[in-house]
């Protein structure tokens, strides 16, 4: 029969609790640069031009100092618009549908300015209600801890704590910039005025501008990147993004309630740390190489739990943007305890888990993940055989 002991220390896990969670309500600084993937820029070539830009596949950019040149920008052309256009706020004609189905545009250029004439010759609007875009320009190029046994030493325990911590910290961090980048950028489908200026990269870093009407097969050749600016043209609306992908690879971490099963049939609750990493082949299932750290010490007493094993997760259902599933996994658990109210222990066991996942999508790839997990560990004693039972929130980012 197991019994639970509370009377354990507290420092180091509240303190790191509190720094995974102020850490993940960070977020990087994302761009108005969006990238068109190739299989998109094909399509686009394909479609009539002026229907290119009512929805483009596009992932948003991390900012960078190696961002292209910017296009030149568009001078508000006098008169009406023609039938199907409106005028923006900016003076811009952008086409009606926009403005109808999306309202203001997400993004917008900054207000022209009118630079001083330096001949007689003064730039023309064009059918597209834009100055004229060059087709060619030079510019800028493109641009994961197992832990060892205990042999029963307080000081021991506490320095392996400390290292537990620092593995925690990192662990965090990469899992926050990873979430800021790849999870938080938005990816889907966005609009932009027919002659909206896309950034065109070679393999050899050579980079021109091409405007998204006048686009044709020719251009793809020797293609490195493609690009857009929202914040050129007459800006840019966000249609919506792309439903949760998984596929890929994935980095997950998460804080929660763990438990510390000893060799005497004792457990201890106390916070615990999950970090993950691995590859989804589909859409829906993945496997995973996955940790899990709890620990604690001050100047009395110090206990660590580490367990490094391999998991599988399969999302089967799916009900709007919540996702549910189970996950099995097992591998190796290290333990080790000494002073305050814990038994002085040590133990090296396999372990065997499986549990439920819920997952919300919060972008294209990062969802909100919780897990309730149980766990069984084998004991030198087989009448205190057993499970523990656990729970996370973090974060998955694919």
């Amino acid at each position: 029969m197991e019994r639970n002991t509370r009377s354990a220390p507290g420092g180091f896990s509240r303190a790191v609790t509190l720094l995974c969670l102020l850490t993940m309500m960070t977020s990087g600084c994302l761009g108005h640069l969006y990238e068109i993937p190739r299989s998109e820029m094909e399509r686009l070539v394909r479609t009539p031009a002026q229907e290119r830009g009512r929805e483009v596949y596009a992932i948003q950019q991390f900012s960078t100092t190696s961002d292209p040149e910017p296009a030149i920008a568009w001078e508000p052309p006098p008169g009406s618009p023609p039938p199907g256009y409106l005028v923006t706020h900016q003076g811009h004609w952008v086409p009606s549908f926009y403005v109808d189905t999306y309202g203001l545009p997400y993004y917008e250029p900054p207000v022209y300015q009118r630079p001083p004439p330096t001949s007689t010759e003064l730039p023309s609007g064009s059918v597209h209600g834009a100055s004229p875009v060059p087709q060619g320009s030079s510019g800028g190029s493109k641009g994961s801890g197992g832990g060892s046994s205990g042999g029963g030493s307080l000081g021991n325990l506490q320095g392996i704590d400390k290292l537990l911590v620092l593995v925690v910290v990192v662990g965090v961090v990469v899992g926050v910039s990873l979430a800021a980048t790849e999870g938080a950028r938005y990816e889907g489908s966005v609009a932009v005025h027919p002659h909206h200026p896309v950034h065109l990269v070679d393999l050899r870093g050579k980079h021109r501008i091409v405007p998204l009407d006048e686009l044709v097969p020719g251009d793809l050749q020797n293609l490195s990147e493609a690009m857009m600016s929202g914040e050129e043209g007459a800006g840019m609306w966000l249609n919506g993004s792309a439903p949760l992908n998984r596929k890929g690879f994935s980095y997950q971490f998460g804080v929660g309630n763990d438990s510390l099963a000893l060799p005497g049939g004792q457990s201890h609750r106390e916070a615990g740390f999950r970090f993950a990493l691995g590859y989804y082949p589909g859409k829906t299932f993945g496997l995973l190489a996955d940790t899990r750290l709890q620990f604690d010490s001050d100047a009395f007493s110090a206990f660590y739990n580490v367990r490094l094993g391999l998991e599988a997760q399969w999302y089967p259902i799916h009900l709007w943007r919540l996702h549910l599933g189970p996950f099995v996994g097992g591998g190796r658990a290290w333990s080790a305890t000494e002073g305050g109210a814990l038994p002085s222990t040590a133990a090296s066991r396999p372990y065997v888990t499986f549990g439920g996942l819920a997952e919300f999508d919060l972008t294209t790839r990062l969802g909100l993940t919780f897990r309730w997990t149980q766990d069984w560990l084998p004991n030198s004693r087989p009448e205190l055989n057993g499970f523990v039972h656990s729970w996370s929130l973090g974060l998955a980012v694919y």
